[in-house]
């Protein structure tokens, strides 16, 4: 793949590595190469995807809910880097490109970290009368729910069982 690798000054001496590919787009120098070609495809094919961010050493999830779901764009300026554009939206929020540990289509999964986790993920009966259903994640609460249904489509989203996160 064409590329350049350049460093862009943000100040306080601090420093981003980019590498800028033929298209133009900037990705941070330290996206694996998959990742990249991923991105680039979806977003020339404006296809719909939803990303999971996490720890690039250890494959880690963060368990992010919210901004993980839209199509690839592209910033403008002199450094064009992905954005997330969700539905209806005409820009977004830019990418932690080198922290995406897996990338999956409503049908498929596209990308994923060798090490991809989540977590011990587990729906128990909980004590509380209002909340009663929990999501344990390793051994701790992650998230309460008054239906049960609710509780499971929840688990099943953050494992990337679902594709979106639509409490019914």
């Amino acid at each position: 793949m064409n590329q350049q690798i350049f460093e862009y000054n943000v100040g306080n001496c601090n420093c981003i590595h980019y590498r800028r590919l033929a298209s133009g787009t900037c990705y941070h120098a330290d996206t694996p190469e998959p990742v990249v070609e991923h991105l680039e495809s979806i977003r020339q094919n404006q296809r719909k995807v939803r990303l999971f961010y996490g720890n690039p050493q250890t494959g880690q999830s963060w368990l992010d809910e919210h901004d993980v779901i839209g199509r690839i764009g592209r910033s403008t300026g002199s450094i064009k880097v992905p954005l997330l554009i969700e539905s209806g939206e005409i820009g977004g929020s830019a990418l932690l490109d080198h922290c995406i540990i897996r990338i999956d289509t409503p049908r498929k999964v596209l990308y994923q970290h060798e090490q991809f986790r989540v977590g011990d993920v587990v729906l128990v009966q909980g004590k509380l009368k209002r909340l009663p259903w929990e999501v344990m994640i390793d051994q701790v609460v992650h998230a309460r729910f008054q239906i049960k249904r609710q509780a499971q489509q929840y688990s099943d989203f953050l494992q990337g069982k679902r594709f979106a996160l639509e409490l019914t």
